[in-house]
């Protein structure tokens, strides 16, 4: 091998190859440092490393820019759409009702109680993971990700639960439940449902994990509040919830969503 191919390869190779791995996957990654290699073998040490950085760069923005967008999201947005919510109902002269407000009307219509009260689950536990999964995706993965109009979607029909009307989200859980299961019956759409599926029972497992947690640090005070501890300003299980999903979507993305890798050599 020429002495320029020699000095060109990084003194870590196996490295080098692992931090595209995470951006990409194995078979691309190795492709590209290939390619980098060869072209260094003329172009020199010095154009590998920009050239390393700038792939790096280019192909990973997304990452931590969709981990900030779920740190916004669940910490500011939630907070935000729920006021957004109210503010809406009083310009349209209902005010806001309580649990007891609700509660009555399931009295006063026990024949829809079970369809109210499942379009309230559906939509709940649909938010639950949206608030992280919706923002994350839609970065992550692109606006134009049929993933990401799923999940915009969903979201869409389940907001609708912050109302704490049942006459009002009995029918938009009831329409979220049925694109689930038609997700779920189509070719086309039945990965991304998977996909959303998965990331709901990732997130239930961390909130029941920190629920215990909570439980075993602070008994006395779990009793007030589920989840007494805190961390960046939100409750435990938030932060945790996003770093399994930063960890563990990818690596679902890619088994269940992404197409074989391409041939198509880097662009000098």
């Amino acid at each position: 091998m020429p002495e320029s191919s020699l000095t060109a390869r990084t003194t870590s190779p196996a490295i080098a190859e692992w931090f595209l791995a995470r951006i990409t996957d194995s078979t691309r990654a190795a492709a590209i440092l290939g390619d980098l290699t060869e072209m260094a073998a003329t172009r020199g040490r010095r154009w590998f490393w920009i050239t390393y950085v700038r792939t790096l760069v280019s192909l990973g923005w997304r990452t931590p820019l969709a981990v900030i967008a779920a740190i916004v999201s669940v910490k500011y947005l939630r907070r935000s759409v729920l006021r957004l919510v109210f503010r809406l109902l009083y310009a349209i002269h209902l005010n806001a009702i309580s649990f007891n407000d609700s509660r009555m009307w399931f009295q006063h219509h026990s024949h829809l109680a079970h369809l109210a009260g499942f379009s309230w689950d559906v939509s709940l536990g649909t938010l639950f993971t949206l608030w992280i999964l919706l923002p994350y995706v839609a970065i992550r993965f692109g606006l134009r990700n049929r993933l990401t109009y799923l999940s915009g979607t969903l979201f869409l029909l389940a907001i609708p639960v912050n109302t704490l009307r049942p006459q009002i989200y009995q029918f938009t859980g009831l329409a979220c439940a049925l694109i689930i299961v038609a997700a779920l019956a189509s070719a086309l759409w039945r990965r991304q449902m998977i996909f959303l599926l998965a990331g709901y029972a990732l997130n239930q497992l961390v909130y029941f994990a920190c629920y215990y947690a909570a439980v075993a640090h602070s008994p006395a005070a779990f009793r007030d509040n589920p989840f007494p501890l805190s961390l960046f300003g939100m409750r435990i299980d938030d932060p945790v919830g996003i770093a399994v999903t930063v960890m563990i979507c990818p690596l679902l993305y890619r088994w269940l969503l992404q197409r074989p890798p391409a041939t198509d050599r880097t662009i000098a």
